[in-house]
Formats: structure tokens, C-alpha cells, sequence
């Protein structure tokens, strides 16, 4: 994703975020309201449906929050009242996924609903994946604290699917902590390292690609859909949001290459992988998740024969198709069918 702001110039966080900070300053008996009021923020705006509060006014409540508590793993405290709901649909269709890994991969799709004020990106290294967070100079001051609770929360969000044991290989923060480094390595069942090049999880592959019991991908895919609709909203003049749009509807109509789009947005090839590259995506990895988006509901669908469907996606043969289509779901093609068909 790009370092684009859902709103102009302006990066926010979700506003149940506020509501969790809210809940643990309570819990301290602090009044929360007040340290929101002293941010300029109205702590009871954070319940309107997608309210969104910007994050400069945030990171001063963080800093309010641990001067007052005196609690230097304050974002911890968060963990003790997390629900994957906090993070809205991104929660619930994380919560939801097939595996953790299969979550990560939403995570990177979707973050900018919980906030946009960071850079996620997947970095995969032998037999380890790290999820790296990061902070545009532009979108800073960011909290610390933040930083530090929104890895905390996903690892509470990713024990919920498969277990307390689940812990990461490692954490780093870019930020230095002087105190409660212990706490947080109790935390998170692993070493953790502050004052580092770039804050980051690190977890082991064969852990990430272990199947939870409780996945639902009827409801992923329900909140997927809600939350591209959603998002678009935000992005209808980003070039990725307009040729992921014209791949929707042309793909079925025949084979779609990059030559075939830039013309239609009266570019050339290298113009369109130029302006690609600068919102961090690429042709190849819209026309994967176009293809997916298509795949899944063509398949779930039941009316369109797999043969067809292969044909439609522009796929050489059903044996391509089949392998994609398990690399995106998890299951071949027939059996996604046959699960969809017995709910």
C-alpha cells in the first residue's frame, strides 16, 4: 500500500483504538476523558460508526496516558481488554483466517483501516517472516507506545486463533525503552530488542502456516468485500485503485496485459509500472488479487464449470488454476466448492 493518508495530509487511527486507550486509563482510575479533552479530542466521538481521530492529537494522549499511570508498559495494559473487534473488520476477518500467515497477508490489505500513519511490509527470510512496521517522516510524531501495542494486540488477535502458546521468534522496536523490557519479553514469550534499525515480529514460517480450527471463509470473504468497497472510498484517484477496477471488469473478457491497460489510461508500459511502484504495488500483484477476487467467487458460486472459470481468468490450463487457487485459499478449487456447498 502506499503511505497515502485516507484522509488529505491528515494520517488517523480507528477511533476504537481511542476507546481501548480510554478503557486501560479507567482501569487505572484515571479520568480518560480528561487527558482526550487536554489532546483536543472528545473521547465519546470515538463511538460514532468509523470515526477516525488524527494521530498527531494521539500521541499526545500516549504520552499523557504513560506520564499519568506512571507506567512505562502502558501499551501492554491494552492487551488485558483487546477484543479482534477494536480493529473492526480487519480484526474479525483476521480473527477469521485460515492461518496466521493467510492473516498477515489481510493484515498488509487492510492496515489502513485501522491506521494509516504506518508502513507494513512482509519480509520473508529462510525459514522465518517478519512483519515490518514503519513511520513516513511525514506522519510523524507517532507514539512509541503505538508502536508497541499494536504488536501486542496482534499477538493477543493471533492467539485467539491458535492458542496462548503462540508466540513470535523475536521483537524489535526502532524506539529505546529504558524500563519494563522484562514485561514485555513475559509478554511476548520471546526476546524482545528496542533501540533497533526498524521495529518488527519476527515468526517462524511452519508456525504461520499451521491451520486454526475456527476459520470462517464465507465471513473473510463478506468482510474482504466490505472492506475494498470501504477503502475505495478513500483511494478512487490512486492509479492501483483504477486498474485494479478496470481488471475487474475486463478480465473475463479475455486475456489483460500491461500493454492493454496503460493504453487505456493513455500511458506507456513503463509510465504505469513507474506510478505502480510509487503506491507499492505492481500489474502482476493486482492481477493476482483480481484473479483471486474473481476465482473465489466464480468457485463459491457452483453455476460455472472449473474448466470455464480457468478459461475466463486467463489461466493456460485448469492445473495453473488449480495450483493458484490453492495457494490463495489453502484447498483445491473442488473442494472449496464442496465446503461452500455444505454451508
Amino acid at each position: 500500500m502506499s503511505a497515502t493518508t485516507l484522509l488529505p495530509n491528515t494520517p488517523t487511527t480507528i477511533g476504537t483504538w481511542a476507546l481501548l486507550i480510554g478503557r486501560a486509563l479507567d482501569s487505572y482510575g484515571i479520568n480518560s476523558e480528561a487527558i482526550f479533552n487536554q489532546a483536543g479530542l472528545n473521547l465519546a466521538d470515538a463511538r460514532v460508526p468509523n470515526a477516525r481521530f488524527p494521530v498527531h492529537q494521539m500521541a499526545v494522549v500516549w504520552r499523557e496516558a504513560v506520564a499519568q499511570t506512571g507506567d512505562p508498559c502502558f501499551a501492554l495494559r491494552l492487551t488485558k481488554f483487546f477484543q479482534p473487534n477494536i480493529y473492526s473488520a480487519v480484526g474479525l476477518s483476521l480473527a477469521s483466517s485460515r492461518t496466521v500467515g493467510e492473516g498477515l497477508k489481510r493484515c498488509l490489505r487492510y492496515y489502513q483501516l485501522t491506521t494509516d500513519a504506518a508502513q507494513l511490509r512482509l519480509e520473508e527470510h529462510n525459514n522465518e517472516v517478519h512483519l515490518v512496521y514503519t513511520i513516513p517522516p511525514e506522519h510523524k510524531p507517532v507514539a512509541d507506545e503505538a508502536v508497541e501495542a499494536f504488536s501486542a494486540t496482534m499477538v493477543v488477535l493471533f492467539r485467539t486463533m491458535m492458542g496462548e502458546e503462540f508466540a513470535p521468534k523475536a521483537v524489535y522496536y526502532a524506539h529505546a525503552k529504558s524500563a519494563g523490557q522484562e514485561q514485555y519479553q513475559a509478554f511476548f514469550q520471546c526476546p524482545v530488542l528496542f533501540d533497533q534499525p526498524e521495529s518488527r515480529v519476527v515468526f517462524d514460517r511452519k508456525t504461520l502456516e499451521q491451520e486454526q480450527l475456527f476459520a470462517n471463509p464465507t465471513l473473510t470473504a463478506t468482510l474482504d468485500e466490505w472492506m475494498n468497497q470501504y477503502l475505495a472510498q478513500f483511494k478512487a484517484d490512486l492509479i492501483s485503485t483504477q486498474v485494479q477496477a478496470y481488471l475487474l471488469q475486463h478480465l473475463i473478457d479475455g486475456v489483460v496485459d500491461q500493454q492493454t491497460v496503460a493504453n487505456h489510461f493513455n500511458m506507456s508500459v513503463r509510465a504505469l509500472q513507474r506510478k505502480l511502484k510509487e503506491e507499492e504495488t505492481s500489474f502482476s500483484a493486482l492481477l493476482d488479487n483480481c484473479r483471486q477476487h474473481l476465482a473465489t467467487r466464480y468457485v463459491a458460486e457452483a453455476k460455472v464449470p472449473l474448466a470455464e472459470i480457468t478459461y475466463m481468468l486467463g489461466f493456460s490450463d485448469q492445473s495453473n488454476f488449480a495450483r493458484a487457487f490453492k495457494r490463495w485459499t489453502g484447498v483445491a478449487p473442488q473442494q472449496y466448492r464442496d465446503n461452500q456447498a455444505q454451508k
